[in-house]
C-alpha cells in the first residue's frame, strides 16, 4: 500500500510540475493599456432657446460596442478588437459622461443624467451607430451617433438627427487610434451640444 501511495504521490508531483512548466511557457496574459475619452473641447459657450432641463440618457448600442474594448472593422466587415488597449469604462457609459461634461463646459445649464433625479422636461437619447477604426485601405476613426430629443412627459420625439465624423489615421497603433476616435467624438459631441441647445 505504501508503494502505491508513493507512486500516486510521484505522479501527482509530476502532473503539477508539468502544469507549472506549461504555464511558464505560455506566460501570463499581457495586461491591456487603459485609455480615456475626453470631453469635447469644441463645444464653445452657447445660448439656449428655452431653459428646460434635459436628461442625457446612456446611449443604446449593439453588443459589439457595449463593451470597454476598442472596435476594429477589418476588410470584409469583420469586426475585432484592438488587442492591446481598452477604454476606462463601457463605451455607452463613457460617452454619456463626456456628453454631460461637454454640455456643462459649454455653459448649458440644467443638464444631468437619470441618476441625478432632477425634474426634467426633455431626454436626450442616442444610438451608437459607429465607434470604430476602419483597418482597410482607407484607415479611418469613425464615430456616428443618432440622437433624439424626447418630451419626458408624453414620450413624443421632438427632433432627431444623426451626427458623424471621421479622422484619417497614419497607423493603427493604440495611441494613434485613441487620438483619432477622441477627435471624431469631439466633433460629434460639439455638434450635438449646439443642436440640442438650439432646441431645448
Amino acid at each position: 500500500m505504501s508503494r502505491n501511495l508513493s507512486r500516486r504521490t510521484v505522479l501527482g508531483f509530476s502532473a503539477a510540475g508539468l502544469a507549472a512548466s506549461l504555464a511558464g511557457c505560455l506566460g501570463a496574459p499581457t495586461p491591456l493599456v487603459t485609455y480615456d475619452l475626453i470631453a469635447s473641447a469644441q463645444a464653445a459657450s452657447t445660448s439656449r432657446r428655452l431653459n428646460r432641463a434635459v436628461l442625457v440618457v446612456e446611449p443604446d448600442a449593439i453588443e459589439t460596442y457595449d463593451t470597454n474594448r476598442i472596435v476594429v472593422r477589418e476588410p470584409g466587415s469583420i469586426l475585432s478588437y484592438l488587442p492591446d488597449a481598452q477604454w476606462s469604462d463601457r463605451l455607452p457609459r463613457l460617452i454619456q459622461t463626456r456628453m454631460v461634461q461637454s454640455f456643462q463646459d459649454a455653459g448649458v445649464t440644467n443638464i444631468g443624467r437619470p441618476s441625478d433625479q432632477i425634474d426634467a422636461n426633455l431626454a436626450l437619447a442616442a444610438d451608437i451607430r459607429a465607434f470604430e477604426v476602419n483597418a482597410g485601405q482607407e484607415r479611418l476613426a469613425t464615430v456616428t451617433l443618432a440622437v433624439r430629443l424626447v418630451d419626458d412627459w408624453n414620450r413624443r420625439i421632438l427632433a432627431a438627427q444623426s451626427f458623424s465624423a471621421s479622422v484619417p489615421l497614419g497607423n493603427l497603433n493604440a495611441p494613434t487610434v485613441v487620438a483619432g476616435l477622441n477627435q471624431a467624438l469631439d466633433t460629434v459631441i460639439a455638434q450635438i451640444v449646439a443642436w440640442t441647445a438650439s432646441r431645448a
